[in-house]
């Protein structure tokens, strides 16, 4: 099993691909970690040409594509004696307001990878981490991250589907067995959560209902949680800055954060699109519902699921709009009851 891993820098993706290791040897199986940038950096000494993070993006193409190259020839011929591997590197990198190519199609049809995925962060911790290294630090704005981010996504998906390999998104805050499962077991149905994160997002009882609820079905299921990236956060309230009286939004997860209302707007169209596309990589929609009132996001998960050939099963705990229930496959009164069908139906068996 080979694997292609993309992410922007600052997206914790080296971080939890390091844990999606451990994992695997947990399980009693070993694979091999290579990661391009810190093998990059390793041949420029060897070729005495050394280079650094804050430098070698400024190196002409011709020299990058050199470079890469001869570190992708030695991960071909390792490769050959190893049964699993993942290859973490990017898949374009913005750089100086510039779109640079961070791949070279040639390689990857040499390697010939099983799986393509890209690990995201939500935009303000990738800031956040962007800000502690020298290379980066200052370099992109909130919007400049948020481009990437859907770049990088758009890049490795289209290089997937050149390839005719399934591709996902995997956010950092996903359990590391999301990759062993998607690795090992890709059998394994794959689960979309849908749930009122806006109407609940204050209510510790109902979101821990909702994480007791998810916990459950990643028992028997691979379970996307649009919660593992949850940028809307960002933009709760608006402020004026001094005597410019420039209006900028709130973070609540840092009142210190700022972000200007174009970069709010951006932000939440990617999180619709995000979701969108999480649901596209599933096999069914689940829907968790512990209150009575309508959510727009839940109902518009629930008709673009049903209308993209999914499954939609829904645990409604109160009152809800039919508009709610019409497009859903299946509803149901209490979680109960649903694993109670799941097992009757032979979708899980507790044995």
């Amino acid at each position: 099993m080979k694997v292609i891993c993309t992410g922007t820098s600052g997206s914790g993706k080296l971080e939890y691909l390091k844990q999606a290791v451990a994992e695997a040897e947990r399980h009693g199986i070993k694979i091999h970690l290579y990661n391009v940038g810190d093998l990059m950096f390793k041949k420029a000494e060897e070729l005495e040409c050394p280079t650094s993070p804050e430098k070698i993006l400024d190196l002409s193409p011709s020299s990058l594509r050199a470079l890469r190259a001869a570190v992708f020839e030695e991960i071909l011929k390792e490769t050959e004696d190893v049964e699993h591997c993942i290859i973490s590197t990017h898949g374009c990198f913005r750089w100086k307001n510039y779109l640079m190519s961070a791949f070279d199609v040639h390689y990857l049809n040499k390697l010939q990878p099983d799986l393509y995925v890209t690990i995201i962060d939500s935009v303000l911790n990738v800031s956040r981490r962007l800000d502690e290294s020298p290379a980066w630090k200052g370099r992109l704005s909130l919007k400049d991250i948020l481009t990437w981010r859907d770049e990088e996504i758009f890049v490795t998906k289209m290089m997937a589907s050149f390839q005719r390999k399934p591709h996902y998104i995997v956010a950092v805050e996903q359990p590391a067995t999301t990759m062993y499962n998607l690795m090992f077991r890709p059998d394994m149905s794959k689960v979309y959560l849908s749930f009122p994160i806006t109407l609940m997002i204050d209510d510790t009882q109902k979101m821990q209902e909702v994480r007791e609820f998810r916990d459950k079905l990643r028992e028997y299921f691979e379970v996307f949680d649009p919660l593992a990236v949850e940028d809307t956060e960002l933009t709760y309230g608006t402020g004026t800055d001094g005597d410019s009286e420039e209006e900028y939004c709130l973070s609540k997860l840092s009142e210190d954060f700022r972000i200007a209302p174009a970069e709010k707007a951006k932000i939440e169209d990617q999180t619709v699109i995000r979701d969108y596309m999480l649901i596209d990589q599933s096999d069914m929609v689940v829907v968790y519902y512990p209150t009575d009132k309508t959510s727009p996001g839940v109902l518009c998960e629930i008709i673009y699921g049903s209308t993209n050939n999914k499954e939609v099963h829904a645990v409604f705990k109160e009152r809800v709009s039919p508009f709610l229930k019409f497009h859903c496959t299946k509803v149901f009164a209490d979680s109960e009851s649903f694993f109670d069908y799941l097992r009757e139906t032979g979708r899980i068996n507790d044995r």
